[in-house]
């Protein structure tokens, strides 16, 4: 259901009660990798609305090792990661993520 709350908050615009949803929650407490892979994809969504782009960073490096097609193919997750590489190149784990997302061309069909 927590998990649930942080889309939910991100959605409304309220990025400080997504993160502090988020905050509670732990990967190990999801069973399959999509659930994993949502949960940090949705707090980089939170993260970024917050303008913190390190966070934003590090939680979509965490998405990627669990679920690379979740940040690799989703549109909106590309767009996430080429304006942190525009304006926030300097930010920790910026570059890397980078060259592991936008080195490889989107596969069609993803969304």
């Amino acid at each position: 259901m927590q998990l649930y709350q942080v889309g939910v908050h991100w959605a409304l615009g309220d990025a400080g009660a997504a993160i502090r949803a988020g905050g509670q929650l732990r990967p190990e407490q999801f069973t399959t990798a999509e659930r994993k892979g949502r949960l940090h994809t949705d707090m980089a969504r939170a993260w970024w609305q917050w303008g913190k782009p390190e966070e934003t960073a590090q939680s979509l490096l965490a998405a990627f090792r669990v679920t690379p097609a979740e940040v690799r193919d989703r549109p909106s997750m590309r767009a996430i990661v080429e304006e942190l590489n525009r304006s926030h190149a300097q930010a920790a784990g910026v570059r890397e993520l980078g060259r592991l997302v936008l080195a490889a061309a989107p596969r069609a069909g993803a969304g």
